[in-house]
């Protein structure tokens, strides 16, 4: 029983030989979700604008004996660097998780243009410019993972928060244009 639950958790998922991307990798789900792929064997890429914050991920890694290193492209204007530095790290990429995100939370009578698209920026074109950069190698390689990171927001809103939901909206179209 005990066997059944391990796998249950993700505790035998393993990821060795592969190289992944973790876009806002510096704090929150983002961190997690990077440690998570290097103590199952992935070599990671953590992404983060704030240097210092990526660099104390990429140490935390490498302290229970991981792969990583350090990215601090905006991937609102730059994504495309996140995807290169992965491949000039590891040779290749498999994974790509796009977490990156922003918050301006603001009512709608209140919200600038400016904080509109900011948001959209980081989540939605960010997003994609990482997977227009990973897409090809993946598709050379025969595999390859995107994992866009969501919210309900998408589907129900939340007062204030008008540009999050348009962005993770986008981001639930582009889960399936890959071809």
């Amino acid at each position: 029983a005990s066997s059944k639950f391990a796998v249950y958790c993700g505790m035998a998922l393993r990821f060795d030989g592969q190289a992944a991307v973790v876009t806002g990798a510096g704090r929150g789900l983002g961190r997690h979700y990077a440690l998570f792929l290097a103590r199952r064997g992935a070599s990671v890429v953590v992404n983060n604008r704030t240097a210092a914050k990526a660099d104390e991920v990429v140490a935390e890694i490498k302290a229970f004996g991981g792969t990583a290193v350090a990215d601090y492209s905006d991937v609102a204007t730059e994504g495309e660097k996140a995807v290169q530095r992965c491949v000039d790290a590891f040779g290749t990429i498999h994974i790509l998780i796009n977490n990156a995100g922003i918050l301006r939370d603001r009512s709608l009578k209140k919200m600038t243009v400016d904080e509109f698209q900011e948001v959209l920026q980081v989540h939605a074109v960010g997003s994609f410019r990482c997977m227009k950069a990973a897409w090809p190698l993946m598709n050379a390689n025969k595999y390859g993972r995107i994992v866009h990171i969501g919210s309900v927001a998408a589907f129900y809103g939340g007062f204030g928060q008008a540009n999050y939901a348009a962005a993770k909206g986008a981001l639930a179209g582009l889960n399936g244009i890959c071809a």
